[in-house]
């Protein structure tokens, strides 16, 4: 699996971050004292979709690569199977994504509003 694209994103994350161990639930010092374990899951469940979509597109990647250097046509038609496989998951998780981060930022909204810190 081609570790460059989630390593360039994961190493651009990361620059300036310190919250300590990553746990899934830590969002920083700014949310941790307002943020409810309602945003908290809808953050983590945003972070896990994210990172299924990086998979999808490391595999894309990979099998793009392997279909392009296949000379065997049975192995071809089976990559172009396995690609329009993962290009229907990368659609539909696509869609549920964005739903979910316009959810996730209303809520950190209202959760910023009642905080009074804007």
């Amino acid at each position: 699996m081609s570790q460059s694209t989630r390593g360039s994103l994961g190493s651009a994350f990361m620059v300036g971050r310190d919250d300590g161990p990553d746990d899934g639930l830590s969002e920083g010092p700014t949310v941790s004292g307002v943020a409810s374990s309602e945003l908290r899951c809808s953050l983590a469940e945003v972070k896990g979709q994210a990172q299924f979509l990086l998979y999808l597109a490391d595999q894309i990647e990979e099998s793009l690569d392997q279909l392009s250097g296949e000379n065997d046509s049975c192995h071809g038609a089976f990559l172009c199977k396995v690609l329009s496989m993962y290009s229907s998951q990368l659609e539909s998780k696509h869609l549920g994504l964005g739903d979910k981060i316009a959810e996730t930022c209303q809520e950190i909204y209202v959760t910023v509003r009642e905080s009074g810190t804007v």
